[in-house]
């Protein structure tokens, strides 16, 4: 195995693990619902439950979205 090999494989596996911790985020933090499971504060008459929510929905997609051009992105690269 030469060096630019390794050195490929190496950030192959980086890609991997921020791949895999950018889709276990969105799960931990809807799995944990005590964390944000509250009335208040309210956004535009919203209680926090919903809001918190719905904004991790978007922040959940936008991970989902990065971790799949990662993964896309090395697929490519080993072709």
């Amino acid at each position: 195995m030469t060096v630019s090999q390794q050195n490929s494989s190496s950030q192959n596996g980086n890609k991997k693990a921020l791949a895999a911790l950018l889709l276990l985020i969105p799960m931990a933090v809807f799995a944990i619902t005590p964390i944000y499971n509250f009335k208040g504060p309210t956004l535009f008459g919203l209680s926090f439950f919903y809001w918190f929510e719905t904004l991790w929905l978007v922040i959940s997609a936008a991970m989902y979205l990065v971790a799949a051009r990662l993964l896309n992105s090395m697929e490519a690269d080993e072709n």
